[in-house]
């Protein structure tokens, strides 16, 4: 890679997609058609598309649910690279609202750029196809009906490949369809074939010079699922600006007189020179930085990584096979960071810092504690998983046993018909910089719609997947490594608790209060306290089984 370079972004395929939409709902003339229409709608659709214009497109047009749309909608704006922080101010309008109607207009008034709506949905067409059926793929005509390439490697090896490899593949393969429908091309020659019409000369000469072009619109909406750096820059920049740079502007076919881009050669710089991700999956897992977090595992199984990618500027951290362990991670200095945890056993795992995006997946028997996620937390393939984390947006894909304590401005969201057996709970986690970590990630805990959870499937809304936990169930986790007060006085209380919830917790902490008062005026000697100590552990490990929390 020379001095300028883009790169795929590695959340693109896995956190901004969801198996929600029917197969049939996402042919690519469709997509095709949707913008077109939106173009003709003028400004109520094109270049940026009010809600009220979407939820009509998505229900009428395409067939899909009120909620299946109002979740993509919110997704297209958690992850705008157009108008970082939209979602954020949206959730602080709607909190301040105190009717429904005052709500409506609200959502009314929102707006995303449409090119990056179009982005999205042609995203979760190329996903939708089991990862089992791309091995039967040979052609580049049947990539984007049945998605995610598989090539083996050349020394005949069964390595697995990362999810960034799979969506390097995806962009160089699908990225002449994506650019042919973003610019309209697509439209323009089925249009022509359904009506049986033949060109005259003048008229192909200017579709073949249109089809040449690519608008600068169309190239600032690749941001979406495309990064770009200057190497020696610290910041990730927009494509678009790397693209019209003074520096690579000749190589991209930057067309300064039209403002446009020479669709070919636009094409050729941008698959000749993708990257990787210097804050990627792939970089942090080959050439990442080993981190000393504490860390105690007691199986021999165990060949656990902690890596953080080599990149100085916005970074990944990657946790992976920590069997039967322990990982203590607190601080306060460091900037918001992605996370991955995968295939950790029978372990607990803090890590508390502000996160940008977090993914969980493939873990069972675990506890994970993390610091507030301002994206999305992404949960995928878990088993008897326990999470305790503040999240902007909370997913949970194809999980069981699952037990989530969380404050979140947006509805969970459970998705598929294989998620079963979750249960949702408030926040029960208090540390001394929490509510530092929440106002960094810009999460306000008087906003928690933690049990109001939507189950979506590609058949539509799902039920009977999870239950909320009762007042009387819910208890508060102390930290193992902090300072807790053990004079009896109560714990503080979690930001965004319920008022039932706080009662609980003040009850339990009375009892308590209630039993040491009963043991000091006792005036037990020594021995009496032994005895106690034993009944008091005895029933501590009863109560431990009985809620199925006790591992042998």
């Amino acid at each position: 890679m020379g001095s300028v370079g883009p790169w795929g972004s590695f959340q693109a395929p896995k956190i901004r997609t969801l198996k929600i939409i029917p197969k049939s709902k996402l042919f690519i003339w469709m997509l095709a058609r949707l913008l077109q229409y939106a173009r003709d709608l003028g400004e109520r659709g094109y270049p940026q598309m009010s809600y009220d214009t979407w939820k009509h497109i998505a229900v009428k047009k395409m067939g899909l649910s009120v909620e299946c749309s109002m979740v993509l909608f919110f997704s297209c704006l958690l992850f705008s690279q157009l108008q970082p922080g939209r979602d954020r101010q949206l959730e602080s309008e709607l909190a301040s609202a105190t009717t429904q109607k005052q709500r409506d207009e609200l959502m009314g008034e929102v707006e995303v750029f449409t090119m990056e709506l179009v982005i999205l949905l042609y995203l979760h067409r190329v996903t939708h196809a089991h990862p089992r059926a791309l091995a039967r793929q040979a052609s580049l005509n049947t990539l984007t009906t049945d998605p995610w390439p598989s090539s083996p490697s050349s020394d005949g090896s069964k390595r697995k490949q990362l999810l960034e490899e799979k969506h390097s593949e995806f962009v160089k393969e699908a990225l002449p369809e994506l650019l042919s429908l973003l610019a309209g091309h697509l439209h323009v020659e089925e249009k022509k074939k359904k009506c049986g019409e033949k060109r005259t000369a003048r008229e192909l000469l200017g579709f073949m010079k249109s089809a040449g072009v690519l608008s600068t619109e169309v190239v600032r909406a690749l941001s979406f699922i495309i990064g770009a750096s200057i190497k020696g820059e610290k910041n990730e920049r927009d494509l678009l600006s790397v693209a019209t740079d003074s520096q690579s502007c000749y190589r991209s076919g930057y067309l300064s007189k039209k403002n446009a881009f020479q669709k070919g050669l636009f094409e050729q710089w941008l698959l000749g020179g993708l990257d990787w991700s210097p804050y990627g999956e792939w970089l942090c897992v080959r050439n990442g930085r080993k981190q000393s977090w504490p860390t105690v595992s007691l199986s021999q199984q165990s060949h656990h990584r902690l890596v953080s990618s080599p990149s100085n500027g916005h970074r990944m951290n990657y946790i992976v096979e920590l069997v039967d362990g322990l990982l203590a991670h607190i601080t306060d200095e460091a900037p918001q960071c992605d996370l991955k945890v995968r295939r950790c056993s029978k372990s607990n795992i803090y890590f508390l810092q502000p996160i940008r995006h977090a993914i969980i997946h493939k873990c069972h028997d675990t506890r994970i504690v993390l610091g507030p996620v301002c994206g999305r937390l992404f949960l995928s393939e878990c088993r008897n998983l326990t999470v305790v984390s503040a999240a902007r947006s909370l997913v949970v894909s194809e999980c069981r046993g699952l037990v989530a304590h969380t404050l979140t401005p947006q509805r969970p969201l459970l998705v598929g018909g294989r998620t079963h057996g979750v249960t949702l709970a408030p926040l029960n986690l208090h540390y001394p910089r929490l509510k530092h970590h929440l106002s960094l990630s810009s999460i306000k805990h008087h906003i928690n719609m933690w049990n109001r959870p939507l189950h979506l499937g590609s058949e539509g809304v799902l039920s009977g997947a999870f239950e909320v936990m009762a007042p009387e169930d819910f208890q508060l986790m102390v930290l193992p490594f902090t300072d807790t007060p053990v004079d009896g006085r109560p714990p503080l209380v979690p930001p965004g608790l319920p008022h039932e919830f706080a009662k609980s917790v003040e009850q339990a902490a009375r009892c308590v209060s209630s039993f040491r008062a009963e043991v000091k005026d006792a005036n037990l000697n020594s021995e009496q306290r032994a005895i106690l100590q034993k009944a008091v552990d005895a029933r501590f490990k009863r109560c431990v089984d009985k809620s199925h929390r006790c591992r042998k």
